[in-house]
Order: C-alpha cells, then sequence, then structure tokens
C-alpha cells in the first residue's frame, strides 16, 4: 500500500506534455505541462512527422519542470506510468531505439503509387462483401504502407514496427513492449481477440509487416520493472522507481470518466472528439469498424470518434479569428473563453449556420470521401455564429454516434461524462445535456487521461485489487448539467435538420 506515496502519470498528448502526480485517493497533487511541437517544422501540408529523440525529451523535460515548480520530493513518487496519443508510427530496432520518424495520427498523406499485391482470394473475399474500395484506402492511409512508399526497402528490413507507446515505454523502461490497451493503429491487430492476427489473416497482406515486427503486449496495469538509470538521471527520478502499463489516452479517458459503468457514456472533447461505451462484449458500432481495447484485462471500448473534434474551434480560431485571439488578449481572456462569451446570446442552431464536422475521412465512419461542410450563411452570420455552429455540429454528430452505442449495446445511457477542454466550459456542458437529452459530469480532476493512468499504477501497487475499486475511489463527480426542455425540444428539431445535411451533398465527394 502506498498511503504516503504519489504516482506519477505521463502524458503525451498532441498539444503539450504533462505530468501529473496522484494520490491513491485520486487527489492531484502537482501538475506540470511543456507545449508539444506536433511535428517537425517546415514539413508540407498533410505531413506531421516527430522526431523520437524529441518525444522522449518531452517527457524529461515535463519531470524536470514538475519537481522544479512543486515542493515534491523524488522518493515521493513510488511507481510511473505512461499513456500516449493514439496511432502513431515509427520503425525500431530489437533494443527499442527508433530507426524513422514517428508518424504522427495527424499525418494525413497517403500512398500514391502501387500497392504491394494481396492474394486472389482475399481480393475475393473483399469483393464478395463490398469492401474492395474500403480496404484500398485503410491500405493508402496506413502509416505503415506511406513508410514504404517514402523509404523503399526500410520497412521490410526493419527489426520492428510499433507505436509511440510502445517506443516510449522501452525508453522508460528498457524493455520492448507495449500496452494491450494502447493498440489503436493501422497494424496487423485482431480487436476480437486483442492479439495481433494470426498468421494466415489477410491484414498482414495488406499491411506487408511480419509478426516478428511486432512488439510483446502486456496487459494495463501491470508493474513493467523499473525505470531506468539514465531516465531517473535525466529527470530527477528515484532509480530503481516502478513502471507500470497503462494504456493509450482515449482508453484512461473513457475508464476515468466511467465508461463501463452502469448506465454511463464518456464524452471526449479535445482535438479529437469521441463517444465511448465500454463492455466485456465484443460489438462494432459500424460495421468493420473495431471496438479498440479498455484498460480492463477481455475489456473494449467501442466507440464513435470525430478526429477533428474540437481541434475546429482552434482551426476556425487560427484562420478567421485573429481579431477574436487579440481582443480576448487584451481582455486577459483565453481565445476559448472569449469565444464562449461571444457565442452565449446566439440562439440554439446559429440563426439557420449548420456545419457538418466530417474535416478528417475514416476507412469505415465517416468514409473515404468525407468533406466538412458549413451551410446556410446569411448576410448577417458573424465569426460567433460559426463558432457556434461549430460546437453545434460536434456535438449532434456525437449524439447521433451514441444512439448508435446504445442501439448496438442494448443498455439504457443515464449520465454522460465529458472531459476534454470542451469540457471546461459551462456553455458547452449545457449544450451536451441538450442536444443529448442527458444529464452530464465533469470529473473534479481535469486531466481524466492521467487519471486513468494513475488508476493502473494503484492497482499494479496493491493500493485496489482491481480497476473498477481504483475507480470508485479515485474519481469524483464534480459540476452536473441538467437538459432544459425547452433547448431539448429545440435542438431536437434542429439535430433532424442536420441529420439530412451529409447525406445530401454526400455524392458530390468523390472516391479516391
Amino acid at each position: 500500500m502506498s498511503e504516503t506515496g504519489y504516482y506519477l502519470a505521463l502524458d503525451y498528448g498532441t498539444q503539450s506534455t504533462r505530468a501529473l502526480v496522484f494520490d491513491r485517493r485520486g487527489n492531484p497533487i502537482a501538475i506540470a505541462a511543456v507545449g508539444n511541437q506536433n511535428c517537425k517544422a517546415g514539413q508540407v501540408a498533410k505531413a506531421a512527422v516527430q522526431d523520437g529523440d524529441y518525444c522522449y525529451g518531452q517527457l524529461v523535460a515535463t519531470c524536470r519542470k514538475l519537481f522544479a515548480e512543486h515542493g515534491l520530493s523524488p522518493e515521493q513518487i513510488v511507481a510511473v506510468t505512461l499513456t500516449t496519443q493514439r496511432a502513431c508510427t515509427l520503425l525500431m530496432d530489437n533494443s527499442g531505439k527508433a530507426k524513422s520518424d514517428v508518424f504522427m495520427w495527424s499525418d494525413r498523406r497517403m500512398v500514391e503509387g502501387m500497392l504491394s499485391p494481396i492474394s486472389w482470394f482475399y481480393r475475393l473475399g473483399f469483393w464478395v462483401s463490398g469492401m474492395t474500395g474500403r480496404i484500398d484506402y485503410l491500405r493508402r492511409a496506413a502509416k505503415i504502407n506511406l513508410m514504404r512508399e517514402l523509404f523503399p526497402g526500410k520497412v521490410d528490413g526493419s527489426e520492428k514496427i510499433g507505436l509511440l507507446s510502445g517506443y516510449l515505454l522501452s525508453r522508460l523502461g528498457g524493455k520492448l513492449l507495449d500496452s494491450r490497451a494502447s493498440q489503436v493503429a493501422y497494424l496487423p491487430f485482431d480487436y476480437r481477440n486483442q492479439t495481433f492476427a494470426s498468421k494466415g489473416s489477410w491484414r498482414w497482406q495488406a499491411l506487408g509487416c511480419k509478426p516478428s515486427q511486432m512488439l510483446p503486449l502486456i496487459d494495463a496495469a501491470r508493474q513493467i520493472g523499473t525505470i531506468t538509470d539514465g531516465f531517473a538521471e535525466l529527470t530527477g527520478l528515484k532509480p530503481g522507481t516502478v513502471l507500470v502499463s497503462a494504456g493509450a489516452d482515449k482508453a484512461c479517458e473513457a475508464y476515468a470518466n466511467g465508461a463501463g459503468g452502469p448506465g454511463v457514456l464518456s464524452l471526449s472533447l479535445g482535438s479529437a472528439a469521441t463517444v465511448t461505451l465500454g463492455s466485456h462484449r465484443y460489438f462494432e458500432v459500424f460495421r468493420y469498424a473495431p471496438a479498440f481495447p479498455g484498460l480492463e484485462p477481455g475489456s473494449f471500448m467501442p466507440e464513435v470518434q470525430l478526429e477533428r473534434g474540437f481541434w475546429l474551434l482552434s482551426w476556425a480560431l487560427d484562420e478567421f479569428g485573429a481579431s477574436d485571439r487579440a481582443e480576448a488578449n487584451s481582455l486577459g481572456l483565453s481565445p476559448e473563453a472569449y469565444v464562449m462569451k461571444a457565442i452565449a446570446d446566439i440562439p440554439p442552431g446559429a440563426d439557420g449556420l449548420m456545419l457538418c464536422p466530417y474535416w478528417a475521412q475514416g476507412v469505415i465512419y465517416p468514409g473515404p470521401e468525407a468533406s466538412g461542410i458549413v451551410a446556410g450563411f446569411r448576410p448577417e452570420h458573424t465569426r460567433a455564429h460559426l463558432y457556434r455552429a461549430l460546437i453545434e455540429g460536434v456535438l449532434m454528430t456525437l449524439e447521433r454516434g451514441a444512439k448508435e452505442l446504445v442501439r448496438k449495446s442494448g443498455e439504457a445511457v443515464r449520465l454522460i461524462r465529458v472531459s476534454g477542454g470542451g469540457s471546461q466550459s459551462d456553455l458547452v456542458m449545457q449544450l451536451a445535456a441538450d442536444i443529448f437529452d442527458c444529464p452530464t459530469e465533469r470529473l473534479t480532476v481535469r486531466e481524466s487521461s492521467g487519471l486513468g493512468a494513475a488508476m493502473c499504477a494503484a492497482v499494479a501497487m496493491g493500493d485496489y485489487p482491481d480497476l473498477a475499486s481504483a475507480r470508485q475511489n479515485m474519481a469524483k463527480s464534480g459540476s452536473r448539467f441538467e437538459p432544459e426542455p425547452a433547448s431539448v425540444a429545440r435542438y431536437r428539431q434542429l439535430s433532424q435538420r442536420h441529420q439530412r445535411l451529409y447525406p445530401a451533398v454526400k455524392s458530390l465527394f468523390k472516391t479516391r
């Protein structure tokens, strides 16, 4: 038991790297953060790669900042755990050294040339099932096939292919492995059985990988060993501090939010926005869209994701809101807080302006042809109307995804726990309650991903017998927002109209 010891959760996110210290009751003790450059400077518009040493260095810098800014002793940290953004791929050698840049999830380049051939019987199966076009899109979108096109011979000659989570875990602990709950990417992974695909699977040919190139996997909430002496020396941590496996950021976040608990839906309003239900039964929200591994052994996290979720608000501010940023700065507000003040008096439906938030494509959802839409502009519309339409569009789209989750799971939802940057706005929390017609809550701790990772540490160190017990004791409900009947009725009408928008113009967008 660690009555006086603390857990250090390292969270390598899209916008920042955070070092979060929690006690065994889930109370935040200290936090430090450094901003991330999610890709190298000077890259072309669709490219997003980063140096592996840079990513590791961000963890080091954040730990050093933590000890410099807070009165913590290294002896107080009894365990270190790691959570990272998903679907970031790289090549490694058998010692865990990076042999390529990290291709981040936000890299939008596609394979342009010829793909390697696939056996005729697999092609026949794809044709019979109507999946030929989508499999072709999957192969062209896969980071590993992009690397093969960019660096001929390098992928085939690589000893290991893995994710950012596995690379950083290997750097921290000196053992080449990854967490099962971090496996979210275009790799030959069997999501139903939560292991790499069998040797006869079509996935190996489609992605051009070999079983020997995959990293060994370990369940979440397990002791991996201890941090390396090198990491301890660089960060100021105590040599011999226990290293614990956790999972991907969304897996940790959703679990901390209560996903898998009776009647609880997790709504993440970060750069990527997701709705998630936890389950011990495998099911797919959309056919062929896999349910990703959860933190609990044998559990799943079926979800609907908008890859560009509340990132869209940052995008809109960057592209159109320079004056809004300047005004926010003059008032001493964050740009996001300024936006919330600006849109507060705009009525539901943004005076007729609608936005469909499909800025990113997907193999299954929203589809290879997906494109964003803004419709209904009139002379009286302002930037504030666009911001309101953006937030409403994200929430209404996710609400339809939530309905599919509920329908497939057969379980009613009585509460929505909200996390991510959007959850810090009372206005967004109320909009979510009205659009979903369900009470919304946020945790007292803003950093849900870090809290979920800390729960893994608490179990691995023996403070709790299992993750369910850890969550019961470490996650605490904060502010609650009830649906307002008049707004619920209005948004029900608006959602019916919004639902027809994308199908009406979908045929205009050609697939590859």
